[in-house]
């Protein structure tokens, strides 16, 4: 009776990994026991329910853009805070979060921050764990928060504390999600990555090369947007971040957001996912037709 649905095995043992008390049924079992009607409809509702318990995520994964913030400062003075005078986009994972800061003056935006991390999700609390920041002070802060999400909108409210002890906290700080043209859920580069290792070629023809042992660098990338920030030998390094988009199996990746870092020309780039490491072969290609090469090594981030 069995043979007739090959998808008993499958869905007995989704449901398995989820109650062990499953583990008791099998095929033989099923077959003497539970009428066909019955089985399909099991092997049917099962299927759904390990479908889309494979694919829901958080409603707090994907990328921000701050709105507003209404707070006290470490000094104990209120403040208000919106578009006008900062820029902030954030990118939360089911692991990792990473944002980065800038200041409003005049026409232009001036870098101000950028912070990242693991993150603890458990109800309505949303913890992050800051492990790479661009200035000291962001370095090993305690954070308590809470979060809603109602449709597009994004509240996070809590403290942060600094490793001074004074408490920064937020009583409303509001996101809206990021919008882009272009999305690519398949991208098989998603996820949280650390860089293992990199090799370069500059527009002078000179090569360099550096390793995890001396250069940490935290890399994520959406279905929309790309996000990285980087230390050589434990000083801040620069924070990069914004879309892409792919065709003819290449990336081109467009700058946003960034600390320093400028795209000299023209980029495009190769991403291989293998064994768990993302492997990047890009060119960057100058008006003068110079061009940088590079390759990058990296490892996928898990939960911490």
């Amino acid at each position: 009776m069995t043979g007739d649905i090959p998808e008993l095995k499958f869905t007995l043992t989704c449901l398995s990994s989820r109650q062990p008390t499953m583990k008791k049924i099998n095929n033989e079992w099923a077959s003497r026991y539970v009428p066909k009607a019955a089985l399909t409809a099991f092997v049917l509702t099962s299927f759904l329910f390990c479908s889309f318990s494979s694919v829901a995520q958080h409603p707090l994964v994907g990328t921000w853009e701050m709105v507003s913030i209404k707070g006290i400062n470490a000094d104990g003075v209120d403040f208000e805070i919106d578009t006008s005078t900062v820029r902030e986009t954030k990118i939360i994972t089911p692991t990792h979060y990473m944002l980065i800061a800038r200041d409003v003056r005049g026409d232009s935006l001036v870098f101000n921050r950028s912070y990242a991390g693991a993150i603890r999700l458990d109800g309505n609390k949303y913890i992050e764990i800051p492990q790479q920041a661009s200035v000291q002070i962001f370095d090993n802060v305690k954070t308590d928060f809470t979060w809603k999400v109602e449709g597009d909108t994004f509240t996070q409210s809590g403290t942060f504390t600094r490793p001074d002890g004074k408490k920064i906290v937020l009583h409303a700080m509001v996101f809206k999600r990021a919008k882009t043209e272009h999305s690519y859920p398949k991208n098989p580069a998603i996820g949280t990555w650390s860089q293992l290792s990199s090799q370069y070629v500059n527009f002078d023809g000179s090569r360099e090369s550096h390793t995890s042992e001396t250069a940490t660098r935290l890399h994520i990338i959406t279905p929309t947007h790309w996000m990285r920030i980087s230390h050589r030998n434990k000083k801040f390094e620069h924070a990069i971040g914004g879309t892409y988009t792919m065709r003819g199996g290449k990336t081109y990746p467009v700058l946003l957001y960034t600390s320093s870092v400028s795209l000299a020309g023209k980029t495009e780039m190769t991403e291989r996912v293998k064994n768990g490491q993302l492997i990047v072969q890009g060119v960057m290609t100058r008006s003068d037709g110079k061009n940088f090469t590079w390759e990058d090594i990296f490892n996928r981030v898990n939960q911490p």
